[in-house]
């Protein structure tokens, strides 16, 4: 079924990497171009090229959202209706564009043109929302007036899918501290070019960092208390210095499937600059005598992709990536890998999964990845901006880094802001400004001028925090004792007029979507809470539900393989244990004899319970 020029591409593929079979995913990708879709026949070209079997294919792909196991239309389109964009009016535009093509979600039009994919929890772009992808390119800020334009353009031939630069229409809000830091090149014309980045002083750091020892780079990184930003806030120094001595191949892991929705500051990172990411990557992997690096990148960001493997040849061209770094002896060998939608691949251990070529399944910890990681050899996992640090700090110093933010949380962040604000985006600030700056002296306030209802600051998986907050310091220790965390610095605002019944319904249909279906407490906790949480919506809740949610909540808690079990119920219970009136006023109007034609599971439910 596959044609030869398929199958050379794939034995091409396979050689790239230590372990051929970490060419499944992007092997999959080849049948699909090729084909459309995937049919049983191409599984079964691709485990004979591969020397796999056509059930362990089939299982592979199996798992992934954006592999097509059925035929699909000429053009498809995905809607995004994660919270952020919820709350920017995306479920009604959803149902608009289902009107507008005739068909329901998963559906293809009779005339096969279009197919209209499940909706999106979350494309990346929650500072320009609403949004939609068609064909990977994005069309963001939408309103029902652009959904026809473009709908209308697309049925007439007049729209370009193929180009995948950013919709015109929708200008970018960078803004922050100046002078900027990790956003300094982004509004730069051509600012992903080698040329732009060298001429405005980019490759300095890796001439400097070349001429010192690599453990000399790792205690520079270690000094500065740079703390990853991918969410859980680890130093990245210390996490350097866990590889075992003496223990090679070794490798660096960049996780850049940013998948938590209120999350986009490493999708403009990448499309904007980087050359930057490239540069942290070969300081980072020079530290930490890694010759081999991985970025593996969420799927849906397929214009990131393309401007990474762009800058990169351009790397490889310059001498900077490849043999021989910059005269220096250093080797180092760079593969961006494309995910194909999961949420779960954002959990480290599940990333490596399904970077060997597997389903993205998280694995126990110990043994930590620092340890025994990717091919069962000693792996670091940092984030996208946690690495386009290290650049600045070896270039400038421990010093000038510590003096932006707090001793805890030295330096500076990019906060994605979104929801009800009136200008939503990236701005780059040191830890220790409050929500109230940010949200008022950054952007511009909320679209009604009242207070926020509730504001969520680190990722909607994040305890929610209340609209009498707002002096709370963004640092990691000052967040978690106001009752929340830090996590990817995605500060989600949520408006007086906002149903947060509705927000968290809509909170919990993603993560049971997203559920990765390994452990029982994760697929069946988020599987209830997302009954029970549209049961109330629909009005036919009852006032137990509520204790119901937090039993539930507290019994997925502590008990799954990865922290994603965890990140699932967080935001739910806060909003249960924080505007619990909100509920009960809303139970009392909606359902007022507090009755419900079936109560799933009783309140005194236990899960795991004999």
């Amino acid at each position: 079924m596959l044609s030869d020029a398929a199958r050379e591409k794939i034995r091409n593929l396979m050689e790239i990497y230590p372990d051929p079979r970490s060419a499944l995913l992007p092997a999959l990708y080849v049948a699909q171009e090729e084909i459309g879709w995937i049919p049983p026949g191409a599984m079964v070209d691709i485990a004979d090229v591969m020397n796999l079997t056509p059930a362990y294919v089939g299982e592979v792909a199996s798992f992934y959202t954006m592999l097509h196991k059925e035929p699909v239309g000429k053009h498809v389109i995905q809607m995004c209706t994660g919270v952020p964009c919820k709350l920017r009016g995306a479920e009604e535009l959803a149902k608009h564009v289902q009107e507008r093509l005739g068909i329901s979600f998963g559906e293809t039009t009779e005339d096969g043109f279009v197919t209209l994919e499940e909706p999106s929890g979350c494309l990346g772009a929650c500072g320009y929302g609403p949004v939609m992808s068609i064909d990977g390119r994005y069309f963001e800020r939408l309103t029902k007036e652009r959904v026809d334009e473009i709908l209308d353009m697309l049925q007439q031939g007049a729209l370009d899918t193929s180009t995948l630069t950013p919709d015109p229409t929708s200008p970018q809000e960078f803004g922050g501290m100046e002078p900027k830091v990790l956003l300094a090149n982004v509004k730069v014309p051509f600012s992903h070019t080698l040329r732009v980045y060298k001429e405005r002083g980019g490759y300095q750091a890796l001439e400097k960092a070349l001429k010192m020892k690599p453990e000399e780079v790792t205690q520079t990184v270690k000094d500065s208390g740079l703390r990853g930003r991918g969410g859980a806030g680890f130093p990245t120094g210390v996490k350097w210095g866990f590889l075992p001595k003496g223990v090679y191949p070794r490798y660096l892991v960049v996780n850049a499937d940013e998948g938590e929705p209120g999350t986009f500051k490493d999708r403009m990172l990448m499309e904007y600059d980087p050359h930057q990411l490239i540069e942290g990557i070969i300081i980072s992997s020079y530290a930490i005598e890694a010759h081999v690096a991985f970025i593996y990148i969420r799927g849906e960001y397929l214009f990131a992709y393309d401007r990474l493997i762009h800058a990169l040849e351009e790397a490889k061209e310059a001498g900077l990536v490849g043999k021989n770094v910059m005269g220096s002896g250093f080797d180092l060998e760079i593969i961006v890998h494309r995910g194909a939608g999961a949420y779960i691949c954002g959990e480290e251990t599940a990333l490596l999964s399904s970077l060997e070529g597997k389903r993205g399944h998280p694995k126990l910890k110990p043994p930590f990845p620092a340890v025994e990681g990717l091919y069962r050899k000693p792996t670091i996992i940092n984030n996208v901006e946690s690495i386009c640090n290290v650049p600045h700090i070896i270039k400038n110093g421990v010093e000038w880094y510590r003096s932006f933010g707090t001793e805890k949380s030295p330096g500076m962040r990019i906060f994605s802001l979104s929801g009800d604000v009136k200008k939503p985006g990236l701005y780059e600030l040191p830890h220790g400004i409050t929500l109230r700056e940010l949200i008022y002296e950054y952007g511009g306030g909320t679209l009604d001028g009242q207070p926020p209802k509730g504001v969520i600051p680190g990722g909607i998986s994040m305890p929610i925090l209340t609209g009498d907050q707002l002096d709370t310091p963004l640092t990691y220790e000052d967040v978690q004792q106001a009752g929340s965390m830090l996590g990817s610095a995605a500060v989600v605002v949520i408006g007086q007029s906002q149903s947060i019944i509705s927000v968290y319904r809509r909170a919990v249909e993603f993560y049971k979507h997203e559920s990765c279906g390994k452990c029982t407490p994760c697929r069946e906790g988020t599987s209830w809470l997302q009954h029970i949480m549209q049961r109330i919506e629909r009005g036919e809740g009852r006032l137990e539900d509520l204790d119901l949610i937090l039993d539930i909540a507290n019994n997925v808690t502590g008990h799954t393989f990865c922290p994603l079990g965890d990140a699932a119920v967080w935001g739910v219970r806060s909003s249960v244990q924080r505007m619990r009136e909100e509920y009960v006023d809303y139970i009392k109007r909606t359902n007022p004899e507090n009755k419900s034609p079936e109560l799933p599971i009783r309140a005194s439910y236990r899960l795991g319970a004999q």
